[in-house]
């Protein structure tokens, strides 16, 4: 299962997030086949004090009680139960930049992690999809996709140059 959220500031800030991460890269993603993954920032890009990349993480932390909601519960009402709902903290967010053909890491988890979210800053065509335990989930700029942490996905071969997400990964602190 996956909630998606559309980022309200994404057309008018996708531009600057992209040469915010670019500017930030600074490791190899280590690749499954040939070796040639994408490239990564360091783990802790929501604490680097810039503005944008603070904007998109204020709007993620503010969205969180509502999806955690449509975790917690098949409920239409998206009911939850007993769990604090203002209880979420990101502790972890990269960016990534893949250029075609190249991979993402082998399939792969975030746990310990509660929840781990993608936001899609840019997706030009031929922009892979993501694949969350099995399924296939297409990739559009300005969505940001929230997942169970503990659930395999991966990425294959890109095919276009410039696929740009913000990733991170969300506790729960009781």
């Amino acid at each position: 299962m996956v909630v998606n959220c559309q980022y309200p500031k994404a057309s008018e800030l996708n531009a600057v997030l992209y040469n915010r991460v670019s500017e930030n890269l600074q490791v190899q993603i280590p690749n499954r086949s040939n070796g040639i993954g994408g490239e990564r920032t360091d783990w802790n890009l929501h604490e680097q004090n810039i503005k944008e990349i603070d904007d998109l993480i204020s709007w993620i932390q503010h969205v969180l009680p509502d999806v955690s909601k449509k975790f917690a519960s098949k409920d239409a009402n998206n009911i939850h139960f007993g769990y604090d709902l203002n209880s979420f903290e990101i502790a972890e967010c990269w960016g990534v930049r893949y250029n075609k053909d190249e991979y993402g890491p082998v399939e792969h988890n975030h746990f310990p992690y509660t929840l781990s979210f993608v936001y899609y800053v840019r997706t030009p065509d031929g922009s892979t999809p993501v694949i969350i335990e099995n399924e296939t989930y297409a990739v559009n700029e300005g969505t940001c996709i929230f997942f169970i942490a503990s659930q395999y996905h991966s990425v294959n071969q890109n095919g276009c140059d410039g696929r740009c997400a913000i990733v991170g990964n969300i506790l729960y602190r009781f």
